[in-house]
């Protein structure tokens, strides 16, 4: 018994399917850049892509503040933020814009500039449009004594509540707390003296 061999009327069969075997391939991209449950592969993406927009965003707070864009600042927020540390953090875009360019014209610590903020060690979680954020955050001025010729003022951590509005991630809460490190082997942290 010899083999059946493709004859003229298998060929638009053959090359029917190969058309739409390369038009799936072509689709594939396409379907997996939409949402997908929590464990796909297009899940992942979209985290990821959300904690680089939220790393973005925290080097884009310091940098306005450095340049003293208020205006930019404030921006970064929702209109119903809260804002700051202790019992009466600021509540509202507008007023926490006002807020920290009062305090940056003011300096009233009379610090050199140049200065500058840093930011580090983010620990971010994503969950859709939410996401909550704990990071450290370091603020730099100019020292001639300095053999790095800088000097750190103040070292903080920051406890966020990020938001997704209009494809742009922004500050819905933003606490923050003393962040002074603790020697080797001793867990107490102690307080400046008054």
């Amino acid at each position: 018994m010899t083999p059946a061999k493709a004859g003229p009327s298998l060929k638009p069969f053959i090359c029917l399917v190969a058309a739409l075997a390369a038009l799936a391939g072509t689709m594939a991209p396409t379907q997996a850049a939409q949402p997908g449950p929590a464990g796909s592969e297009s899940s992942r993406l979209d985290r990821l892509e959300a904690r680089q927009e939220i790393e973005e965003l925290f080097a884009e707070y310091g940098a306005t503040l450095d340049r003293r864009d208020f205006d930019s600042f404030g921006q970064l927020f929702t209109e119903d933020a809260v804002y700051g540390a202790g019992p009466s953090p600021t509540h509202g875009r507008a007023a926490i814009q006002a807020q920290l360019q009062k305090i940056i014209s003011a300096n009233p610590s009379h610090l050199p500039g140049p200065d500058f903020h840093l930011y580090f060690n983010p620990s971010i979680r994503v969950e859709g449009d939410h996401a909550t954020a704990h990071s450290m955050g370091a603020y730099l001025i100019p020292d001639v004594h300095s053999p790095s010729g800088w000097k750190m003022i103040f070292l903080v951590s920051y406890d966020d509540t990020l938001v997704r509005h209009n494809g742009h991630w922004l500050f819905q809460q933003r606490m923050l707390h003393a962040a002074a490190p603790t020697a080797v082997g001793n867990t107490s942290v102690r307080q400046p003296e008054k």
